[in-house]
């Protein structure tokens, strides 16, 4: 039952996903063009993220594993939850343009025998990364995530990080940060 509630979740956020939303930013947003997937693959920590209601009991270390899989790239996200349990999810990552190196996927954590149908299916879009730290977002600007490969990141290229985001219209005083020394950032003119 629970699983089929899932279903029915991811199919509706879908559905959602793709609905207008008069207050988005009018600013088109711009992904890497020189990707490279083997340096993206391994750990990554979520530092902060716009929150996303499949997020909602996360805390953290909340991590992302990123392995090739054939063309794609399969990921697994797993958080502590708020009753100290771990929460494991298994997805897949595809990439929407033919050249590889166009950081442009659609992530699915649906069941793999539902994965044909492209329901359930978001954006995961690469908006800058050094393969220490990543900036990723979505082209209706709801989501975004600063990932990077420490749980200590530097407050620098936190900075960096925030300014990329904010250049390219994403509002970064929704952003939710996964530890407390961090929280301040969007407070703080980031140039």
């Amino acid at each position: 039952m629970k699983k089929l509630i899932g279903i029915i979740l991811a199919m509706l956020s879908s559905v959602c996903m793709a609905q207008p939303n008069s207050l988005e930013s009018n600013i088109n947003v711009t992904v890497i063009n020189n990707f490279q997937a083997e340096s993206y693959l391994g750990d990554w920590y979520e530092i902060a993220r716009i929150p996303f209601y499949f997020e909602d009991h996360c805390l953290a270390p909340v991590k992302a594993n990123y392995k090739i899989d054939g063309e794609n790239i399969a990921v697994t996200n797993s958080c502590m939850t708020k009753e100290n349990k771990l929460d494991t999810a298994h997805g897949m990552a595809y990439f929407t343009e033919t050249d590889s190196k166009i950081a442009k996927l659609e992530v699915t954590f649906v069941p793999s025998w539902l994965r044909f149908t492209h329901i359930g299916r978001g954006d995961y879009w690469v908006l800058y990364t050094d393969y220490q730290y990543s900036l990723v977002g979505s082209p209706n600007h709801r989501y975004l995530w600063i990932l990077s490969r420490s749980e200590t990141p530097d407050q620098t290229t936190i900075h960096k990080l925030l300014d990329i985001a904010s250049q390219q219209g994403f509002d970064i005083t929704k952003l939710h940060f996964n530890y407390p020394n961090l929280e301040s950032m969007t407070s703080v003119p980031t140039k």
